[in-house]
């Protein structure tokens, strides 16, 4: 039986109860108010009791009508987002018919619906989608309105691919929305190549006054018939780690954009937390501060880093199992202002980097890191309480960090952190085969 029905079921059989006892307890009051024997006092004692009887079964007549309009509504909007007027083309056979997929450029210009068409990108649709959503987007994302400079340097970026985002258009070819989509550049980096990835949804973004007309899933299913041709393995809806992004995914409270994403096919990969700390009255818990103290008697310290600490450093990135550590020590080289070390025995074992400074004069956690034998000692929380003066001596305003809402709850709050916003990352499983000759023939 569907939610619903039950629902409804649930909404009947309690209107009846509560006409059944209201007639019930209506005809043995009505002969008892003029008669004095115990019988009928003890009646009407019980009188009480059926009114609250009443007033129980009406809540849950309530409740169940609530519940009843809420999926109703729900089950309205996944219908509209599902309807299509015209399903994009199947990924056609490359020339040799042997399923090796096309090029970007033989990717299909425009595509026609009901409401319009789908427009490859063009360098002209950026002002368009900029404005579109400093309109659309004001009060539902962080930072919106946003500067036509930060569209500019998300649209140049190397990683964005405008051969697989495009333009929505009505009739008469005004732009009414858009899919953004990035794409990870082939790289080596420690003799690991990474020849094939998944494709990025930056944004999906439709005029208010033209949705629900299925423009939203035309653009989706655009990409996803892109990336299949292109034999990605899966679409992501929000920014990974070492890419570009307008936004980090959909926010948590935006429950219509998370229900069309649900509705197409897209699961919750995860969340991420956007927190930000000022150290302007901030002081350590008693707890952290006394922890520092019982550190510093068991021979640890923790200092900002000098130049002269180069060497020092330099021997604890060889001792930790650390990616890159040369990138490390060039870092430290750049700017020893950012990190703070942790000591034992003249011997870094431990540190934490701060980021530089961003457009808004915040800086944020680039990384905190301690061997392995010096853990579980409390080496972290007193870390990040350092990253306060390490802000303070760059000249920050204070910090931002992204982070899981674990450490959200537990971690940073104690170190000045509070939650700006939470933000959900999709993603789609696509069909490939990693055994198809073709495929392996185009990368290998």
């Amino acid at each position: 039986m569907r939610l619903r029905h039950a629902l409804i079921l649930s909404l009947l059989a309690g209107t009846v109860a509560a006409v059944f006892v209201t007639l019930d307890l209506n005809g043995r009051l009505e002969g008892l108010e003029d008669n004095a024997s115990p019988e009928a006092a003890s009646l009407l004692g019980a009188g009480s009791a059926y009114l609250l009887v009443l007033g129980a079964i009406a809540v849950a007549n309530l409740a169940s009508l609530l519940l009843l309009l809420a999926a109703f509504r729900e089950e309205r909007a996944a219908a509209l987002i599902r309807a299509q007027a015209v399903p994009p083309p199947p990924p056609a056979p490359g020339p040799a018919g042997d399923g090796v997929p096309p090029e970007p450029a033989a990717l299909e210009n425009e595509q026609a619906y009901a409401w319009g068409k789908i427009a490859r990108w063009e360098v002209a649709s950026g002002k368009p989608f900029a404005d579109l959503w400093n309109r659309a987007c004001t009060g539902v994302y962080e930072g919106t309105p946003k500067a036509w400079e930060k569209f500019a340097k998300f649209l140049d970026a190397p990683e964005f691919d405008a051969e697989s985002s495009a333009a929505a258009l009505d009739p008469q070819g005004n732009f009414i929305g858009a899919v953004l989509v990035m794409r990870q550049l082939p790289y080596e980096d420690d003799n690991y190549w990474w020849l094939e990835s998944p494709g990025v949804v930056a944004a999906v973004l439709v005029d208010p006054a033209h949705r629900r007309k299925g423009i939203g899933r035309s653009l989706l299913m655009r990409v996803e018939s892109a990336m299949t041709r292109r034999r990605r393995p899966r679409v992501f809806v929000g920014g990974l780690e070492s890419f570009p992004s307008l936004v980090p995914g959909v926010p948590e409270g935006d429950h219509a954009t998370r229900m069309f994403f649900t509705a197409s096919g897209y699961q919750e990969v995860r969340r991420t937390c956007h927190m930000e700390a000022s150290y302007e009255g901030f002081k350590p818990p008693k707890d952290l501060v006394q922890r520092e103290q019982n550190l510093k008697e068991k021979g640890y310290t923790f200092a900002p880093a000098r130049v002269t600490d180069l060497e020092a450093f330099r021997a604890f990135t060889e001792r930790a199992p650390i990616g890159r550590p040369q990138r490390l020590v060039e870092k430290f080289v750049e700017a020893p202002e950012r990190f703070c070390l942790t000591l034992k025995d003249d011997r870094v074992v431990g540190y934490i980097q701060v980021t530089r400074l961003d457009e808004n004069r915040r800086s944020g956690i680039q990384q905190i890191y301690f061997l392995r034998e010096h853990r579980g000692v409390g080496l972290g929380s007193v870390l990040l309480i350092k990253a306060h003066d390490l802000w303070k001596n760059i000249g920050a305003m204070g910090g931002s960090i992204w982070t899981y809402p674990e450490a959200a709850e537990r971690f940073y709050p104690r170190a000045g952190f509070k939650v700006v916003q939470v933000w959900v990352c999709y993603h789609k499983e696509l069909p490939h085969a990693w055994s198809d000759d073709a495929y392996v023939r185009r990368w290998r």
